[in-house]
């Protein structure tokens, strides 16, 4: 069967070259178009900034970036077939351009910010929350929102908690990798200096109120903190919860090992969350996931897919725990793309005809 077309919002950002990256082999999806503001350039032409090797399909490919800011955008992307977008956008321009294309009967799947909140647009997490995903009732395309890189490694854990015990308060200390503010604390020292061991402005808002609209939690007490670390990747997270129950610590262990998503996508690896017995460590747990030897996201689309927890203690209805995600794959690029498989599956999406169930790597 043949690959849905899909284009990128954004050229050169982080996400989008991590996006890039994932669509790059991918088996569903087929990438032939990416707008951004470098409008006119290859995108083999733009700098390659990932530590991956460029995949031979960029490297190769004569797809011209085009015009982001383009009235005729959508009759564009329309016009090479394009069904599904992934916006990388900044949360200002994702406001009025994600709105734009989803009106023209265009499916966005988002990682901007800007949409997140909307009552009218799903925040979804495919593995903890696939039926908040609806199909559209208009002739609107599908938009959807994954959700903000530091909430993945706190809701793994958290909603399973909240399936199986009522949660009082939750306290959070996020320790975030350069990587998650883009390419900027990566490549200019004096801004990294400044982001290093200070809080996060709007970090821990937004954790909250995302937190709350996926798992439907209310009357929680939450306090949160986020900072920015000296590692380029990796978002790590120490967390206390409260419950109003009192479980054993064996029982948290079962009720962390005891869920687990299933569903045959190319993006979902064979455990969304892994239970350790150590601190979780980035050289080591980074890539959890991954089914090749070596790290190759372009050919291993389950490669730090996985979220890596540490149950450190569970006394009087007090469960503590650290866990790890990866900020750019599971907790952006590559659970926005697990989002639109997860809806392709589903049948959601009325303007593709397609059974991803019996498509294959072939074009």
């Amino acid at each position: 069967m043949p690959r849905v077309r899909v284009a990128i919002l954004g050229a050169s950002g982080l996400v989008s070259q991590r996006m890039q990256q994932r669509l790059s082999n991918h088996p569903w999806f087929e990438l032939v178009a990416v707008a951004g503001q470098s409008s006119g350039i290859g995108l083999r032409d733009l700098a390659w900034n990932l530590d991956q090797q460029r995949p031979e399909f960029i490297s190769n490919s004569d797809i011209l970036i085009s015009d982001i800011n383009s009235n005729t955008l959508a009759e564009e992307l329309s016009q090479l077939g394009v069904k599904i977008i992934f916006s990388a956008l900044p949360s200002k321009p994702a406001l009025r351009i994600e709105r734009n294309l989803v009106e023209s009967g265009l499916n966005v799947f988002s990682n901007a910010s800007a949409y997140r909140m909307n009552p009218d647009v799903p925040l979804v997490v495919a593995d903890v929350n696939p039926d908040a995903l609806v199909q559209p009732s208009s002739n609107k395309g599908m938009h959807a929102c994954s959700t903000n890189c530091t909430l993945i490694p706190v809701l793994h854990p958290l909603s399973l908690l909240h399936q199986r015990y009522e949660i009082d308060s939750v306290v959070v200390r996020s320790e975030q990798a350069l990587s998650g503010a883009g390419w900027k604390l990566l490549h200019y020292p004096d801004e990294k200096a400044n982001a290093i061991g200070n809080e996060i402005d709007g970090e821990a808002g937004k954790i909250i109120e995302e937190a709350e609209k996926i798992l439907i939690l209310s009357g929680v007490t939450w306090d949160v903190q986020c900072k920015r670390i000296d590692e380029q990747d990796g978002h790590l997270v120490h967390v206390v919860v409260h419950l109003k129950d009192s479980p054993t610590y064996s029982e948290v262990v079962a009720t962390f090992s005891a869920s687990q998503f299933h569903k045959p996508l190319p993006s979902q690896p064979e455990y969304s969350m892994q239970l350790i017995d150590t601190e979780p460590d980035r050289n080591q747990h980074l890539w959890n996931g991954q089914t090749l030897e070596e790290v190759q996201p372009s050919n291993d689309l389950s490669a730090g897919m996985t979220t890596t927890v540490q149950l450190q203690s569970v006394e009087n209805g007090t469960v503590v725990f650290r866990a790890l995600s990866h900020n750019t794959i599971r907790g952006a690029a590559g659970g926005v793309v697990l989002l639109a498989e997860l809806a392709l599956f589903n049948n959601m999406l009325a303007s593709v005809d397609i059974n991803p169930s019996s498509s294959s790597s072939e074009s």
